[in-house]
């Protein structure tokens, strides 16, 4: 039999593969996103008693057939199944998203601190959003703290062009190729700058160092909502590169019709 290892898995993504199996998508905290193969997973409730299921936290056995083989899932035993997520329509969809966009982004492998950041970073957003009545400015949040936590974190601060500290009483602008601010100089002869106010900013950076239990605590007016959220969709649009199914879902329960 082959060894195995075991370790926790948040799980992203499940797909059944040929009649009994299958393909399950997982962030660990040493690996970062693996894919593995859960043998007989949709007959087997020994090894697999309804744990298998979207944003499920586990503790998973793992074996590898031979090298360079993807590894069978022997084992998962849940941990957390983040039941107030089910809760709200708004809750799911929120999850779902940020579980989606790890599944694009996050990295197979890395070193171990940035995995574990990672790792804890998802289930720490997950919690916040299981505990939350989930509006716009959640979502931007949580959405530039996971480009964050995947290595992504736009440049705020400093111009991306040349290190200085924009100031207030110039035009300010975000160059989502160049990954953060141009200062009103290095931005002049600049094409597809999003214009942006330094409150703005200043409002990003400080949802980017609060609890993340306490980002609804973050006051911000409709103006730097509309443009964070601007900066944000644009910003991870470039990365992603393409509109995850989960976006029209998640509109839809963010803005309701009528």
């Amino acid at each position: 039999m082959a060894p195995t290892a075991k370790t926790e898995g948040l799980l992203l993504r499940c797909v059944d593969f040929g009649e009994s199996d299958r393909i399950v998508h997982l962030l660990t905290p040493d690996r970062g996103r693996l894919t593995a193969m859960a043998k007989s997973a949709r007959k087997s409730m020994k090894r697999f008693p309804g744990t298998l299921d979207l944003a499920n936290h586990l503790e998973i056995e793992l074996s590898h057939p031979r090298r360079g083989a993807m590894p069978y899932l022997e084992r998962g035993r849940l941990l957390s199944p983040f039941l107030g997520l089910r809760a709200l329509p708004a809750r799911y969809a929120l999850a779902c998203y940020l579980i989606e966009l790890l599944d694009r982004l996050a990295p197979e492998g890395g070193a171990d601190s940035d995995m574990r950041e990672l790792f804890d970073f998802s289930l720490g957003a997950l919690g916040a959003v299981e505990q939350s009545r989930p509006d716009v400015k959640l979502r931007v949040l949580l959405e530039l703290r996971a480009l964050d936590a995947l290595g992504l974190r736009p440049e705020l601060r400093h111009c991306v062009r040349c290190g200085a500290q924009p100031r207030p009483s110039l035009p300010v602008g975000f160059h989502v190729g160049e990954g953060g601010v141009m200062c009103g100089p290095c931005g002049k002869r600049v094409e597809g700058l999003l214009p942006i106010h330094l409150g703005t900013l200043r409002a990003l950076e400080q949802g980017l160092r609060l609890d993340i239990g306490r980002l609804d605590r973050l006051a911000l007016s409709s103006q730097a909502l509309a443009e964070a959220d601007l900066l944000v969709a644009r910003f991870h649009r470039f990365h992603v590169g393409l509109e995850l199914r989960s976006e029209e879902f998640l509109r839809e329960v963010l803005h309701p019709v009528g």
